[in-house]
């Protein structure tokens, strides 16, 4: 069950995230917008949850590796966006990398099986 909310809110975030340059208004493209973020933020029990069934007793790890990757991307993408808004004038390029990459995510939460531990 967290492994489908998972794939579910990812591909809802990353699919929003997608639309958001076909939008010809700003009213629409922070709907998507919202909507994406209030789809990843469905996946933070899952997420922990996760770490803990499949971490087991080196659960704390398992979710310090998450986090520190979580923590690398959140440093990165600003810059990644302020790049090609200001060098390409264009903000499309980077909602479509970020949908991309939820959507990745939503195929890796396919691949998750909470009850099969890596460690142990």
């Amino acid at each position: 069950k967290r492994a489908g909310l998972g794939f579910v809110a990812f591909l809802i975030a990353g699919s929003a995230l997608a639309a958001v340059p076909f939008c010809q208004t700003a009213l629409p493209a922070a709907i998507l917008i919202s909507i994406s973020v209030a789809a990843t933020m469905f996946t933070l029990g899952a997420a922990w949850g996760t770490c803990i069934d499949v971490g087991g007793s080196h659960s704390g790890v398992l979710s310090a590796a998450m986090n520190t990757s979580g923590q690398i991307g959140a440093v990165i993408s600003p810059y990644m966006v302020a790049w090609f808004v200001q060098e390409r004038r264009d903000w499309n390029t980077p909602l479509y990398i970020m949908g991309g990459l939820f959507l990745m995510g939503a195929v890796c939460w396919l691949l998750i099986d909470p009850r099969k531990r890596v460690f142990e």
